[in-house]
């Protein structure tokens, strides 16, 4: 009985630059080992998930997630459970002109892991390959043979605080809740925005409600819904609002 089942087979012949790719298999290790072997072929096995101990030349080598071996043809190697569960492992079979003439043994970030699984499940794990599966097939081959791959995860954009808080005061009416998403005490950022962009966390929330206002007022709907779109309840409290800031009511400002 095979020491492993196979999940996702796919004999494959993609030729390229002295690169020959034969197989592509996606193996679930059964709780026993795999005898030392040899393939006149490259082989290369990524443990995804599980542990165990990876024999190379009789070599011990701990295989946990993200743990990358590239063995050379004609290299005894073999497989001894070691941990707690069953590894899944990706087994690529490939010739190539540039063929490693030792191990060569990496480790995957989790990130770049990630991103396999998502690719492998493109894939059909049986019969033949529709054209569309190809793509996702190279950038697999792309990310694990090819060293000059970047596999820091990309940073992610900051988005400035002065925007985050714009943002955050469109969604909620709350001060305490914006000043609170954005990490700072409602004072504090009150205080920062008055500072570097002359406005404070109420008086931009105003400035907000007063551009919605006039936007409603220009087209033209009645004054409880220019109330209802700049946040108010009651328009009555949202006339006299309006008034302090514009030094007009509603009517009149839409008047002129």
């Amino acid at each position: 009985m095979l020491a492993w089942s196979p999940l996702l087979v796919q004999k494959i012949e993609i030729q390229a630059l002295g690169f020959v790719l034969r197989k592509l298999q996606l193996n679930r290790h059964r709780m026993t080992e795999v005898k030392s072997h040899t393939h006149p072929y490259c082989q290369l096995i990524l443990y995804l998930t599980g542990d165990g101990i990876q024999l190379v030349r009789e070599r011990r080598h701990e295989a946990r997630p993200g743990d990358l071996f590239i063995i050379p043809p004609h290299v005894l190697h073999g497989f001894r459970t070691g941990g707690r569960s069953r590894p899944l492992s990706l087994v690529l079979d490939f010739d190539s002109a540039r063929s490693p003439r030792r191990l060569v043994h990496r480790r995957l970030p989790m990130h770049t892991l990630n991103e396999l699984h998502r690719l492998l499940a493109r894939v059909p794990p049986k019969g033949r390959l529709r054209l569309s599966a190809y793509p996702a097939i190279l950038e697999v081959v792309a990310r694990l043979l090819d060293p000059t791959i970047d596999d820091t995860p990309p940073t992610p954009v900051e988005v400035p605080l002065f925007d985050r808080v714009q943002a955050g005061l469109r969604d909620t009416g709350s001060l305490a809740q914006v000043a609170q998403n954005a990490g700072y005490a409602r004072d504090s950022l009150s205080r920062k925005l008055k500072r570097e962009h002359g406005l404070s966390l109420r008086g931009l929330r105003d400035q907000q409600r007063l551009a919605a206002a006039e936007q409603a007022l220009r087209s033209g709907g009645p004054i409880a819904e220019a109330a209802a779109k700049a946040g108010f309840d009651d328009p009555n409290y949202f006339s006299r609002w309006f008034r302090r800031r514009t030094g007009r009511t509603p009517s009149e400002w839409r008047q002129q």
